[in-house]
């Protein structure tokens, strides 16, 4: 593939995101989870080429009404390429970078492949990356279906995790419970008009009671073991 010479991708990098602590390869997940975060950031993930020209034409124009900055209609590629390579300035030319990253990350992977480095390296706020590190600081559970020892993500905290990375510390359940609890329901609801999971699934879900844990891992020793919960 043809690639700019001022974007080559650095291989190192690269190399890091598919090996992060606490990797959890897609297999390893339960369907639903991966659903939940495709549904609200990028419904058309599966059927683009790292592009979706419908939701970045419609936020280009948004932009040029309003005038602000190149902002929104990043899919779940262009955000692992921002996230991976790239800085969070909103700028025209950030943006053609994401975008030429993007193009070349769906050449080289599956999409099953960047879905599993998305959420290995999003972040989930409170210095948190990565999807087991934030279901264990979050909820005290794991998203490894085969891990004896704890207790797998439920639909409702998966749906919780996946109203992270749009805002994550605004919508941090430890921050403020009801706003995440407010966004959890948006997903729920996206993932039902999308129907990856029943009319059923997604009331029991939205009654389901969760426990916010907010507790550091072992991985990182020199933060404060417990943040204060502002949860009911």
């Amino acid at each position: 593939m043809g690639f700019p010479r001022s974007l080559q991708i650095d291989k190192e990098k690269l190399a890091a995101a598919q090996a992060t602590p606490n990797h959890v390869s897609i297999d390893e997940m339960p369907d639903y989870l991966g659903q939940a975060f495709v549904s609200i950031e990028d419904h058309r993930f599966h059927r683009h080429i790292g592009i979706d020209f419908i939701s970045l034409g419609r936020a280009l124009w948004i932009d040029l009404v309003k005038g602000g900055k190149i902002q929104g209609g990043s899919t779940i590629t262009m955000q692992l390429a921002r996230n991976l390579f790239l800085t969070n300035n909103k700028t025209f030319s950030r943006k053609i970078k994401e975008i030429w990253i993007a193009f070349y990350l769906e050449w080289k992977f599956s999409k099953p492949e960047i879905l599993e480095m998305y959420l290995n390296n999003i972040y989930f706020g409170h210095g948190i990356y990565g999807i087991e590190t934030a279901a264990s600081f979050y909820f005290g559970k794991t998203t490894r279906m085969d891990n004896p020892n704890k207790e797998i993500v439920s639909l409702a905290e998966a749906a919780m995790l996946a109203a992270l990375p749009k805002a994550p510390e605004r919508y941090s359940p430890v921050k403020d419970f009801s706003k995440a609890k407010r966004r959890q329901e948006i997903v729920l609801k996206r993932m039902l008009q999308l129907g990856v999971i029943t009319k059923a699934e997604q009331e029991a879900a939205v009654k389901e009671k969760i426990h916010i844990l907010g507790k550091y891992s072992s991985l990182y020793p020199n933060k404060q073991n417990r943040l204060s919960i502002h949860a009911s």
